[in-house]
C-alpha cells in the first residue's frame, strides 16, 4: 500500500467518525430545552401561540409590549451605570463603605424596579384574555422562569 492510499484511507475515516460524533451528539442531546428555545423564537411569538390570542388582542399586546420595552430598556440602563459605578471603586486603595453599600442597596431597589415592572406586565397580558384562555394563562405562568429566565448555568458551573 503506497504512501498517498494509506493517507487518503485515514482522512476518509476521520470524516467518518466525526460525522459519527456529530450525529450522536445531535441524536442523544435532543433539541434544546424550552429556556433557551425562548430567547431564539422570541417571548412574543410564544406569548401569542401558548395563549392563542386573536387579532384584536394581539394589537393590545402589542401595546403592553412597547411600553414593557421601554421602561425595562430604561432600568436596565441604570443598572449598567449603578454598576459601572460600584465597580469603579475598587480602583481606589481605600472603599468608603457607605458609599459601596449605598450603591449595592440602590442597584438592589433597581432590580426591584424591574422584577415589579415584569410581574406587572404578566398581569396586564392577564387582563387582554378572554374567560376560555384563563386556564392556559395559569399553566403558562407557572412555566414562566423556565421559559424567559436567564439559560442554565454550565454543567461544570460558573466561571471564576
Amino acid at each position: 500500500m503506497n504512501k498517498t492510499r494509506l493517507l487518503g484511507i485515514a482522512v476518509i475515516s476521520l470524516l467518518l467518525i466525526n460525522l459519527g460524533i456529530l450525529a450522536i451528539m445531535f441524536f442523544k442531546h435532543g433539541p434544546p430545552p424550552m429556556g433557551k428555545m425562548a430567547h431564539s423564537e422570541g417571548p412574543k411569538k410564544i406569548i401569542i401561540e401558548r395563549l392563542k390570542f386573536d387579532a384584536e388582542q394581539q394589537k393590545q399586546y402589542e401595546v403592553i409590549i412597547t411600553e414593557h420595552k421601554t421602561k425595562t430598556k430604561e432600568l436596565n440602563k441604570k443598572s449598567r451605570e449603578l454598576h459601572d459605578d460600584l465597580f469603579s471603586l475598587l480602583i481606589n486603595n481605600t472603599i468608603d463603605k457607605t458609599i459601596s453599600d449605598s450603591l449595592i442597596q440602590t442597584i438592589a431597589n433597581n432590580q426591584k424596579a424591574i422584577d415589579n415592572l415584569n410581574f406587572e406586565h404578566f398581569q396586564k397580558i392577564k387582563a387582554i384574555c378572554k374567560n376560555e384562555q384563563i386556564e392556559r394563562y395559569n399553566n403558562f405562568v407557572l412555566e414562566l422562569t423556565h421559559l424567559f429566565g436567564p439559560p442554565n448555568e454550565p454543567k461544570n458551573g460558573p466561571l471564576n
